[in-house]
């Protein structure tokens, strides 16, 4: 799983599943780590279409949590999941 290459004011979402910490693609499948074409970051020109793109999945997904990265890798937000433990 390789960082992506990001614009300067770029932002990247990365998913797992809130309960196990696994990662998930952005099919929201498990991620193997010997599938090379399994894409697990999913890229937006702003943090607002970051957040957008979250507040849509955990309408739906409740037991997703995000982690926003910027452009230098570093965890700008992480957003928990919505389930209740």
């Amino acid at each position: 799983m390789n960082f992506p290459t990001l614009k300067e004011n770029e932002f990247t979402v990365l998913m797992a599943n809130g309960e196990t910490g696994i990662v998930l693609d952005i099919n929201f499948n498990v991620y193997q780590n010997n599938n090379e074409n399994q894409h697990v970051y999913s890229i937006f020109d702003n943090i607002q279409e970051a957040r957008e793109f979250i507040n849509g999945i955990s309408g739906e997904y409740d037991k997703i949590e995000f982690i926003i990265y910027n452009s230098k890798q570093e965890v700008v937000e992480f957003i928990k999941a919505k389930f209740s433990s």
